[in-house]
């Protein structure tokens, strides 16, 4: 007997929290944990989403850096070949070591001092004018 009171006591207690929940929410209990578990789902749904954009935005970014490797790639290789070339091999020994062909002739001019360059147009460089203001302090304020 005493059970049976206790499990009333219980059943009413939980039946009296239930009956305050569902007045304070718009819907049954069930209903709202059911409602709870697709709020879930789609926390989720988002979150898998977004991860997926960023690791799809990495991918892209790699995929970048290996087109920009295979570019430098290509460029060293056409720069190895150039070097190995001939053509090369003769510019180089006549720019640093003053190889000449047979039946060449070589002039050396001596190198322009910058001093020595001028502007080549007949225009005058403009003059600069002291601001009136600078001239009206000059004339109160020194002598």
């Amino acid at each position: 007997m005493y059970n049976v009171l206790a499990m009333e006591k219980k059943t009413s207690f939980f039946q009296r929290v239930k009956d305050k929940i569902e007045n304070f929410l718009p819907m049954k209990a069930g209903s709202f944990i059911l409602f709870l578990f697709v709020l879930y789902l789609i926390f989720i749904v988002i979150r898998v989403v977004a991860l997926n954009y960023d690791s799809n935005k990495d991918i892209e970014a790699e995929a970048e850096k290996v087109n920009q490797l295979r570019e430098e790639n290509k460029y060293l290789s056409y720069q190895i070949n150039y070097y190995q070339t001939y053509s090369y091999k003769e510019k180089e020994a006549r720019e640093k070591l003053g190889y000449k062909a047979p039946g060449e002739n070589v002039i050396s001019l001596p190198v322009d001092a910058p001093e020595d360059k001028t502007a080549d147009s007949g225009i005058k460089p403009a003059e600069v004018r002291t601001p009136n203001f600078d001239l009206w302090v000059d004339y109160f304020f020194k002598k």
